[in-house]
């Protein structure tokens, strides 16, 4: 069986993005004061509009890996950014034949230029992006139950996201989050490591790629 992650236009714009990703880092690098910590969400994420922020690629294939194993038929994304983590999540899709990423993006100009990308990789048809405050766009009607639920975006709202969506998950759900090792994600820990909110749920450590190393969380809601 093969994979539309080896070899072909998606592997292409992977490479290209990645290596684009690694270029803006650095120029930040080179200015400590570019990027201001502290403001609400909209203002950091903001202040980082010309950055990625990726997923490394060890988190993307095991993203890739679990929705050719779990085929789910609706995957919402929190955080797209320039689109990487999108682009593994409808890459299996397809490989599979079935379903839709649902995925939300703060920022508009992003969104644009992740759109672009999509049409580069001939994923778009199988891509919704809704731009804006995900606590609102996540409102709107979803293609059906939430087979799995990708958390990527601000730490702090990995709780309010998760929690809007568990009226539209099912028992057997899987929730992947990124950076949870990272500052803000605590509250979200606390909940899906309390047996009594209903998930089985493991820390994950994944190594490469630009970040060395990831922390995530992988939950399955019982």
């Amino acid at each position: 069986m093969s994979s539309i992650l080896q070899n072909t236009p998606v592997a292409k714009v992977l490479d290209a993005l990645y290596e684009d990703a690694e270029q803006r880092r650095a120029q930040v690098a080179d200015q400590p004061d570019a990027f201001n910590p502290t403001g609400t969400a909209l203002e950091r994420f903001t202040a980082l509009k010309d950055q990625y922020m990726p997923i490394d690629r060890p988190f993307g294939n095991l993203l890739y890996a679990l929705i050719r194993s779990a085929r789910p038929a609706t995957v919402v994304e929190f955080g797209m950014s320039f689109g990487i983590s999108t682009i593994y999540l409808a890459a299996a899709l397809k490989d599979n034949g079935k379903g839709r990423v649902v995925t939300t993006e703060f920022i508009a100009e992003k969104a644009d230029n992740a759109r672009q990308n999509f049409d580069k990789a001939g994923l778009a048809d199988w891509i919704e992006v809704r731009v804006g405050d995900a606590t609102q766009t996540l409102q709107q009607p979803l293609p059906g139950p939430v087979d799995l639920l990708m958390l990527d975006g601000d730490k702090a709202m990995y709780i309010d996201i998760l929690k809007l969506l568990e009226p539209s998950m099912q028992p057997g759900s899987l929730v992947a989050s990124d950076n949870t090792d990272q500052p803000g994600a605590a509250t979200y820990l606390e909940h899906v490591r309390d047996p009594a909110n209903g998930y089985i749920t493991s820390a994950l450590l994944t190594t490469g790629g630009s970040k060395h190393q990831s922390g995530h969380e992988l939950s399955v809601k019982l």
